[in-house]
């Protein structure tokens, strides 16, 4: 590469050569590595790792060090909290190197050049000024007086156009994104034997929750995603609200957003489902009505959900959870229901009164 020297006043050279050389050390930040933008939800997240994952699998020899940055940015941007601090820093450092750029654009600025201070031509130079000012007196034209300040009562406020409402996503798109927030709930028998008691959703960092209702007691229980099984041990069982909390270490996703909006009957919704051999399908579903409880409104839909269907989630269009299908239940016979993701909040170890 060709080497180019510039001239700076005052032996800047090198300060110059200091600045170029660290902007040009900059890093990608971990969205950049994803290939996301700093808006991405938490599918987009687990779609862009999935793609740069596939990406880097093709490459011959395998590059392993952007497969670690890959892997760090995805568990980063994947936790809630750690994002948080991580945009946090985005923001400090963004500011720190404004900060140094305009220090450095102060350094390079060629010092004024001192002004001569002989009389002769200090004496011209102000005649020189007096006749200049003479002559603008003179002959300049009269200006119009600028026009009044607009009045509080006459300034009209500024109409911002409304955001656009956010596009449903695929079913597909959906399903991808919570694939690896969604298991299998296995117990364990004293022969060894795993039996299928329902599924489990993630909705934090190693943590999932599930229906209490097919969980043996002291039962050794594992969450199966995919062909991967981890062990899980209870952390919460709340028997009134039928919803137990689990604690699975070795899952390190940031788990499924809850839906801030409240549901109303007609809403489209999609509910996950699992076959016996624990083979996961997206059905898609509706909102019959908010059914009151002594326990609060539950979610009745429109599809029947299998017995090995029960703790899996239901979602809404953009993947985010509303609830947690509950079967059997005690909210009336032939009701399809689902529990809301609000009780996910309300939960404590309690028995059934």
């Amino acid at each position: 590469m060709a080497e180019m020297a510039v001239a700076f006043p005052d032996g800047l050279f090198m300060r110059g050569i200091v600045s170029l050389t660290i902007m040009a050390a900059a890093k990608k930040s971990l969205y950049e590595i994803l290939g996301i933008g700093r808006d991405a939800n938490a599918i987009d997240v687990g779609l862009a790792y999935d793609r740069r994952r596939a990406e880097l699998a093709k490459r011959v020899p395998p590059d392993a060090s952007e497969t670690a940055l890959v892997q760090q940015a995805y568990e980063v941007l994947s936790d809630a909290a750690r994002r948080a601090a991580y945009d946090a820093s985005l923001i400090t450092a963004a500011e720190k190197a404004a900060a140094a750029d305009q220090a450095t654009d102060l350094l390079l600025e060629p010092e004024p050049q001192p002004v001569s201070r002989t009389p002769i031509l200090a004496g011209a130079g102000a005649g020189l000024v007096v006749l200049v000012a003479a002559l603008y007196f003179t002959f300049r034209s009269p200006q119009a007086p600028p026009p009044p300040a607009p009045s509080a009562e006459n300034a009209k406020p500024a109409v911002q156009a409304p955001a656009p409402p956010p596009k449903p996503l695929p079913p597909e798109t959906i399903a991808a994104g919570v694939a690896s927030s969604v298991g299998q709930l296995m117990s364990y028998e004293m022969s060894g034997q795993a039996k299928p008691i329902g599924l489990a959703v993630a909705i934090d960092r190693g943590i999932f929750v599930t229906t209490c209702h097919g969980i043996p007691a002291g039962a050794a229980l594992v969450v199966r995603i995919g062909r991967e099984s981890h062990s899980a041990t209870l952390s919460t069982t709340d028997e009134q609200l039928d919803l137990c909390r689990l604690s699975v270490p070795e899952l390190k996703g940031g788990g499924l957003a809850p839906a801030a909006e409240e549901l109303k009957p007609g809403d489209n919704l999609y509910v996950l489902g699992a076959n016996a051999k624990g083979e996961v399908a997206l059905t898609e579903t509706r909102v019959k009505q908010l059914r009151p409880s002594p326990l609060g409104k539950v979610i009745e839909i429109e599809t029947p959900i299998a017995p090995l269907g029960s703790g899996g989630p239901l979602l809404d269009q953009y993947g985010r959870l509303v609830g947690i299908v509950t079967t059997p239940h005690p909210f009336g016979i032939g009701l399809d229901i689902a529990l809301p993701a609000a009780w996910l909040y309300e939960m404590r170890s309690r028995t059934r009164q």
